[in-house]
């Protein structure tokens, strides 16, 4: 099965038109956030990225690009020393072993594509062979696994994280080289050769959808740094994995994709599109990385997952040494968002759980400014771990804690919790009631060859019979004062 991608070269230059376009929304976006544009992302060919991945729609990039702007500020992904810091400082450094990282960064350079590659793997978790920048990464396999050792907020924050330094190896190479190459971009081998299949046949997983919520960052927040996606060593019915992708990337992501062929045949197409030179020795290229921190293909060893690597869910509270309060139910309808306003003096932190049925964007922000964030917009899912997480050191005033529902979520055990240094409880309950649809599970234990026809169907009408479902119910905040 081959995927005719959408372009064979380098990025073009922007046309005279586009070039229009971009002015038009650097002067938008330069209106509507405070503090300009931060000057690292104020480039053309970077508008140029946003504009073409959101098709010319300049209000949806204008959307995307705040968001995307105040949550990498709250997260902390800006400064040279990025990557450094990801090993130390920040919490993505503890799922590292699990994840793996690439340690290539921009150095295995096309200069035929004005691109670098990026390799990422499947892997087999017992054996934990290869991880693939040629940035390499693998997926993973056992996602089972994998999702009981991190909520989905670290697994976001880890691409995230890996993300915006893609972004800025990207930004670097434009910054340095001719603006008449155009833009830089990253090309991606994907390497299925290890990956177990059946542990992706189940449509609604929890792991299928942490692959379904970094695609749409990708698509949201870094439009347009990928060239072309090569999926190499597909296994059997690898259609049904691509049918399954499908349903969550749009049209644009797709025709990035090219599938070859298994075997030889794969090889010799894949030399056919890419310089040898450029391709890992794995996949029939010359490559070979020869440092110490990474496998042949350049990327980190992963550590295998045990039961002592699961996560211990609300330790933050008797970190804290406070008890968690009684939690309570909130439903919203599609579209439907809510607020908890918390008033905080210095010294208090603020610490949150809650679980929902479905996806829910999350974002904490202050001073009554959506885009003033003190923990960064992710949309986050709780099929398997409670989402929970603290936030210190924040100055005396309002926080805002803002849940915001987009397609059918009931949310289930939400509260915060702001701590303070002296623990000495007093409890304010607040009500706020809304309607909300049922959660519809899907179990699908027989497979037939036209799988991905009646997958999407049953999936559209769980949607459907959903959210004619509504139920009320009762939301309650408690949090710890100073005495």
């Amino acid at each position: 099965m081959t995927i005719t991608p959408s372009c064979s070269a380098a990025a073009p230059l922007p046309s005279p038109l586009e070039a229009e376009v971009i002015a038009k929304l650097r002067s938008r976006l330069r209106r509507v956030i405070v503090d300009g544009i931060p000057p690292d992302l104020d480039t053309d060919f970077n508008l140029l990225r946003w504009i073409r991945g959101h098709n010319g729609d300049t209000k949806a990039a204008m959307t995307h690009f705040r968001n995307y702007a105040a949550s990498r500020e709250a997260a902390g992904f800006v400064g040279n020393d990025l990557y450094e810091r990801l090993h130390t400082r920040f919490p993505v450094s503890q799922y590292l072993p699990h994840l793996g990282h690439c340690t290539l960064n921009d150095s295995v350079w096309s200069v035929e594509h004005n691109a670098f590659l990026f390799v990422e793997r499947a892997w087999s978790q017992p054996k934990e062979k290869n991880n693939a920048f040629l940035f390499v990464e693998r997926a993973w396999s056992q996602p089972k696994e994998l999702i009981k050792s991190m909520k989905t907020s670290d697994y976001l924050l880890h691409c995230f994280a890996f993300s915006e330094v893609l972004l800025q190896l990207i930004l670097k190479r434009e910054k340095c080289q001719s603006a008449g190459k155009g833009p830089v971009q990253v090309i991606v081998i994907f390497d299925l050769s290890l990956i177990n299949i059946t542990d992706y046949l189940n449509p609604v997983s929890g792991y299928l959808k942490l692959w379904q919520l970094r695609a749409e960052m990708w698509q949201y927040w870094y439009p347009d740094i990928i060239q072309r996606i090569y999926v190499v060593n597909p296994p059997r019915m690898s259609g049904i994995l691509w049918k399954l992708a499908r349903l969550f990337l749009n049209e644009r992501s797709c025709r990035l994709f090219e599938v070859m062929p298994a075997g030889k045949e794969g090889v010799r197409e894949l030399l056919k599109q890419l310089p040898k030179s450029f391709v890992p020795g794995d996949f029939g290229g010359d490559f070979v990385y020869t440092g110490s921190d990474g496998d042949s293909a350049g990327c980190s060893l992963r550590k295998k997952i045990t039961t002592a690597d699961h996560y211990k869910s609300l330790q933050h509270y008797k970190r804290k040494g406070v008890r968690r309060a009684r939690p309570t139910h909130k439903e919203l309808l599609p579209s439907e968002s809510f607020h908890i306003p918390i008033f905080l003096l210095e010294g208090q932190s603020l610490c949150w759980d809650f679980l929902s049925s479905g996806e829910l964007d999350f974002h904490v922000y202050t001073n009554e400014d959506e885009f003033d964030m003190v923990y960064p917009l992710l949309r986050l899912a709780t099929s398997k771990l409670p989402e929970e997480g603290t936030l210190e050191n924040l100055v005396t005033g309002a926080i805002i804690n803002h849940f915001n529902r987009f397609t059918f979520r009931r949310i289930r055990s939400p509260f915060l919790q702001p701590l303070p240094t002296l623990h000495r409880p007093t409890r304010l309950l607040h009500h706020t009631r809304g309607r909300g649809a049922v959660l519809v599970r899907l179990i699908i234990g027989l497979w037939s060859l036209d799988f991905s026809k009646l997958l999407v169907h049953l999936l559209r009408k769980a949607t459907a019979e959903s959210e004619k479902k509504r139920n009320l119910h009762a939301y309650s905040l408690s949090f710890i004062r100073h005495a």
